[in-house]
């Protein structure tokens, strides 16, 4: 914090510094508590005197119960020469010159000095050593003078924004374990998918289980045995020989005896067939239709 005082700040050397150059010193008993706390980077200005008037000034940094330690090159300040003193001479942390020209040369104290007073403004900083008025209304005063969050919130009103916000009774999703405050989770639907629909919301539907539906398929199956009709076979026809005796491959047998040796001839069967459908055995690789997903839960506004 830099330079601190303290008031009713005396107490007689219980052991003095030594000579001219010491820096260590103590007062009487219980009184140094008198004395300012010092924190790391503090101090303040001290005063010793005698009976005969003499005095110095001091720059003390450090402060135990009622040991004080005087800063390097903290003696004889503010023209004041240093002298050496002896215990049952005086310690006092008196207003000085040295402490009085140190706090106004303060920028910041300087920069608020400077600000003109105004109903309803609050004084702020701008920057290192600039100050500037901001405006403080009435109803601002009556929310920083609130001890919690909770009477903060009072004065807000919040709690009724909140109830006009979300009625009673509102059904929301949420991506977390339970339901949060003020809600009831809803435990009517489990392990069933979201559906957007262009109607009225809220209905329910379907007969599947969501893990169900969305898992590995197999990809498998007959139809029942089909015996093919004449029908059912793509249209065709079959040739036949007819054979006058001589030797061949196949052997040509005369199977026209009425006609003698006629030579070789051909003949065809009439056409049978009538290209209709059938079915078939089928089978195939399985489908995986476990899809990725979160686990939502619905609760009612209370």
């Amino acid at each position: 914090m830099g330079l601190v005082f303290s008031n009713f700040g005396k107490a007689m050397v219980a052991s003095a510094p030594s000579g001219t150059a010491g820096l260590s010193f103590t007062v009487e008993a219980g009184k140094g508590i008198l004395f300012p706390v010092l924190g790391g980077g503090d101090y303040f200005y001290g005063i010793f005197k005698d009976a005969s008037g003499n005095r110095e000034i001091v720059k003390v940094e450090a402060h135990s119960t009622d040991s004080l330690t005087i800063a390097t090159g903290g003696r004889g300040l503010d023209g004041t020469a240093a002298r050496t003193w002896a215990a049952g001479d005086y310690f006092v942390a008196g207003l000085t010159n040295i402490a009085l020209r140190e706090s106004l040369s303060n920028t910041n104290l300087a920069a608020l000095g400077a600000l003109p007073s105004s109903a309803d403004k609050l004084p702020y900083f701008t920057g290192n050593g600039t100050a500037a008025l901001a405006d403080l209304s009435a109803f601002f005063r009556t929310l920083l003078d609130d001890t919690d969050a909770a009477a903060a919130r009072a004065t807000l009103g919040v709690p009724g924004a909140i109830a006009a916000l979300i009625p009673p009774g509102t059904v929301m999703s949420f991506f977390q374990p339970s339901a949060p405050v003020g809600w009831t989770r809803i435990t009517t639907h489990d392990n069933k998918a979201l559906r957007v629909v262009a109607g009225p919301g809220g209905g329910s539907g379907g007969s599947v289980a969501f893990t169900t539906a969305f898992a590995s398929q197999a990809v498998t199956g007959s139809n029942s045995a089909t015996t093919l009709t004449s029908a059912q076979i793509p249209s065709h026809n079959h040739q036949i020989f007819i054979g006058n005796g001589t030797p061949g491959s196949p052997p040509r047998p005369d199977y026209n005896n009425l006609d003698g040796n006629d030579p070789v001839a051909l003949a065809d069967t009439e056409y049978k067939g009538g290209g209709g459908s059938h079915n078939h055995v089928f089978t195939g690789t399985a489908i995986n239709l476990a899809v990725q997903y979160i686990d939502m839960i619905i609760a009612s506004k209370d």
